[in-house]
């Protein structure tokens, strides 16, 4: 049920927009009852972060390679092919729609899943010592992710791995022990 709900609600989110996601037709989709559906996320906005979180831990999985830079190009060589997706601009477009600040509290949600997420890669590299102690890991992610969002999404421009791997070289520069 858990996962039928969710993906329901990511082919949703996708195909209808925030405005057409609405807990009947999630329910209807999935077919489970609208109540068990509030019984288990309590609202919309705790279904959708979850949601648009789950479906990118799918499309996006954390790299192990031994490497920070090397897990750090792979991660982020796949968010650029995803954002470049038809389905990355429509979850990316989701989180521009303000729809009265419906979807804020679920923004907020999701972005601080996918960071917390994340952070493993950047933890692993200041335990292995490739990263300086005391760095925020998010910061560090921010800081690769920010310009490569410019990058795909706004500038319309394509990201391949020699265009991530040196945008991680260029942050860890900056992160790396002293």
């Amino acid at each position: 049920m858990h996962r039928a709900v969710l993906q329901a609600t990511a082919e949703l989110l996708l195909t209808e927009g925030l405005a057409g996601t609405r807990i009947a037709d999630i329910a209807a989709r999935a077919g489970v009852h609208e109540t068990s559906i509030y019984r288990r996320w309590g609202s919309r906005t705790n279904l959708i972060a979850e949601a648009m979180s789950s479906h990118l831990d799918t499309e996006l999985p954390l790299p192990d390679t031994g490497s920070t830079d090397n897990d750090l190009t792979e991660f982020f060589t796949a968010l650029a092919d995803f954002l470049a997706s038809p389905a990355g601009r429509s979850m990316t477009s989701l989180g521009l729609d303000e729809q009265d600040g419906v979807f804020d509290g679920a923004r907020d949600q999701f972005w601080e899943l996918r960071l917390t997420r994340a952070a493993v890669l950047v933890q692993r590299g200041i335990d292995r010592r490739d990263i300086r102690p005391g760095l925020d890991p998010q910061f560090i992610l921010e800081a690769i992710a920010g310009p490569l969002h410019l990058h795909i999404l706004l500038r319309n421009q394509r990201a391949d791995r020699d265009y991530v791997r040196r945008l991680v070289a260029l942050t860890l520069d900056g992160a790396r022990p002293r």
